[in-house]
């Protein structure tokens, strides 16, 4: 007959903490490490915050950012658009432009109402300017994929050219700040269309 010693030794709390099978395969001799895409050093992220709020991680070694954490504004925007380059909203927006031009000579042909020949010729000039709006955003996006640059560098150019050309010619300011106000419009527009998220993906996966 078993003593009572024994069997108290037979339900003792085992000294090392219970761990599961995935998470001790997750953490097995690497201790959450990762490799920095820059100077290529197993190292730990160093997480930034900003009053409180995390901003990015970054390598301890070089200084590079190894993950960002956007906004909430900026992870709706960012969730409305996939990372590979499409023409699927320009194809969308001619679409909408040829019908909305259709509209307007069969309005105008078939003396039809004059709000219809109204709404077709208001919206006729707003989706063509989307359009040319989209053909700059895809000539900048592209443009930097085939070079392999990061396009915030071409975006900033041209911002800074624009920035020059009001200074100088203060009569095509407002012709600038109508091509920006496209330009962001047009992103409201092609999250519009889209309609449609983007998987969530993890860095660790």
């Amino acid at each position: 007959m078993p003593t009572q010693s024994s069997l108290s030794d037979r339900f003792k709390r085992p000294n090392q903490p219970i761990q599961t099978r995935s998470n001790h395969s997750m953490f097995n001799r690497h201790h959450a490490m990762v490799d920095c895409p820059e100077c290529h050093r197993i190292m730990v992220p160093r997480v930034i915050t900003y009053y409180g709020q995390p901003t990015k991680s970054i390598c301890p070694f070089c200084g590079s950012t190894f993950a960002s954490f956007p906004s909430g504004f900026t992870r709706f925007i960012q969730s409305r658009y996939s990372d590979v380059l499409s023409f699927s909203v320009l194809q969308k927006l001619v679409t909408i432009t040829i019908f909305l031009v259709a509209l307007w000579f069969v309005a105008d042909w078939g003396n039809l109402s004059d709000n219809v020949s109204l709404f077709a010729a208001f919206g006729t000039a707003f989706f063509l300017a989307m359009t040319l709006a989209e053909l700059v955003f895809q000539g900048i996006e592209r443009a930097a994929a085939k070079f392999f640059h990061r396009s915030n560098y071409y975006w900033a150019i041209l911002v800074l050219v624009s920035m020059f050309i009001a200074h100088e010619y203060p009569s095509a300011a407002g012709y600038v700040a109508l091509f920006f106000f496209m330009i962001i419009a047009r992103g409201f527009v092609a999250a519009f269309i889209l309609g449609r998220k983007k998987p969530v993906k993890s860095t660790f996966q």
